[in-house]
């Protein structure tokens, strides 16, 4: 028959009690004291002949320090736990080993003043988007104890979690900025994604093209013969990385950013036509500034009293057809998105690319084409696998949610730590096992 464990709830010994909180075996509670609000108790670890890890001669103690930790409260109370830790010697004379202090894992961590069990609860909430501030204030103690504890299990879980980082065949890079110095100078980071299963795989603080192929080369073998596509937006600094270090990889130019190009095309264009006008930039009653929004949009989603709008203001501000020319060019290059056949596709752009480029083009509509001519392959590789980097974009959205609760940042170890924890969805079932000497 299987015996009936007791709940804390009915027990009713007080050593029994806190037993039942401290919960370790091998751990004897030797005082309980309450200060206010806070509740500390001091607890030893029971040794049972401790030899010398050099020369296994018999080991002695010499002092009994003993070391607050901040432990996970007990229904709303503070509680810390005093342990009465031993430092012993070695009683061989001749060993060169001096004293050393017995540790254990189970209660604490070397250098950290949370206890374990506090230690991976903190990471767990500070993971799931809390400040650690506010971890700090639920565990009354302050912000770089948490924080300390957070970043060593955090870079262990992260470390120890391999199976994190093997299940794609699809990256993604894209910069973010870390932190404004001034107006005109920033320092950039460089997110890597794994865009097939929406996660960060790490952040690097440098968008340099030597740094970020460097790491890349870094990665494992079978890694790196695993990855198919590689996602850009366009960056030349990126491309040159792939091509270098990962050579075999389908460079692919996403749907976002080329749609975003033709965007800035036609934006680029209404407002100089605007300025030829009126001679001055847009204001509320000038007809091709009330459909600045909707030349943006897809035709698709127009109503017909949209469309019906949007033409009036375009014979109306619009005299040159030069808006117009670089509308159907937009809307063009969304129908090519569209299309499911890898050759159709190509011819789509290669006439798109060839109308652009004609002389009486407007000028803006020209450097859309000779953009398009330049990353003419990785655009039509779109179609081979319709891989993208806007998750990769997502994800920096989420980076910027972490920069936020934070209130920016200056630490880059700190802010790695806090996105990957955050959007680099680690196996949180991992961090069970995680020991940190």
């Amino acid at each position: 028959m299987r015996p009936k464990t007791k709940s804390t709830f009915v027990l009713h010994n007080p050593s029994e009690i806190l037993r039942a909180l401290v919960g370790l075996k091998d751990v004897r509670i030797l005082a309980y004291e309450r200060r206010g609000p806070h509740v500390e108790l001091m607890i030893e670890r029971i040794l049972n002949d401790v030899l010398c890890a050099r020369c296994g001669s018999p080991a002695r103690v010499k002092e009994r320090p003993i070391v607050s930790y901040v432990d996970l409260p007990v229904y709303g109370t503070p509680m810390a736990l005093a342990w009465k830790k031993h430092r012993l010697c070695c009683v061989n004379p001749e060993c060169p080993t001096g004293s050393w202090v017995f540790e254990d894992h189970r209660i604490a961590a070397k250098d950290c003043l949370l206890t374990t069990r506090a230690a991976k609860w903190a990471t767990v909430q500070v993971g799931a988007g809390r400040t650690v501030s506010e971890v700090a204030q639920e565990l009354a103690c302050d912000w770089h104890t948490v924080n300390d504890a957070v970043t060593t299990y955090g870079e262990a879980l992260l470390a120890a979690d391999h199976k994190r980082l093997n299940r794609t065949s699809a990256i993604g890079l894209d910069e973010t900025s870390f932190v404004r110095f001034s107006r005109r100078r920033q320092n950039y980071a460089t997110t890597v994604a794994d865009v097939q299963n929406h996660q960060i795989i790490d952040i690097l603080p440098t968008r340099d093209t030597h740094d970020v192929a460097r790491w890349l080369s870094a990665r494992p073998t079978d890694w790196k013969e695993r990855i198919e596509f590689g996602a850009l937006d366009m960056s030349p600094a990126y491309a040159a990385v792939y091509s270098v270090v990962l050579p075999e990889v389908t460079q692919v130019v996403d749907s976002f950013h080329a749609i975003q190009l033709a965007n800035r095309c036609v934006d680029t264009v209404r407002r100089r036509v605007q300025n030829e006008q009126k001679g001055h930039r847009g204001r509320k009653h000038d007809p091709l500034y009330q459909v600045r929004r909707t030349l943006l949009t897809g035709e698709e989603k127009l109503s017909d009293d949209a469309r019906e709008r949007l033409m009036s203001s375009l014979e109306l501000g619009d005299p040159h057809g030069e808006v117009v020319i670089a509308y159907m060019i937009k809307e063009r290059l969304r129908d090519f998105y569209q299309l499911n056949d890898v050759d159709a596709a190509r011819a789509m752009l290669s006439e798109i690319q060839h109308h652009c480029l004609k002389p009486a083009m407007p000028p803006e509509v020209q450097q859309l084409g000779r953009t398009i001519r330049t990353w003419f392959d990785k655009i039509c590789n779109y179609h081979l696998a319709r891989v993208s980097n806007g998750p990769t974009e997502a994800l920096n959205n989420l980076i910027k949610r972490i920069k936020r609760i934070g209130f920016g940042f200056r630490n880059f170890r700190n802010y790695r730590i806090r996105a990957l924890l955050y959007a680099g969805k680690p196996n949180w079932r991992v961090l069970d096992s995680i020991v940190v000497h």
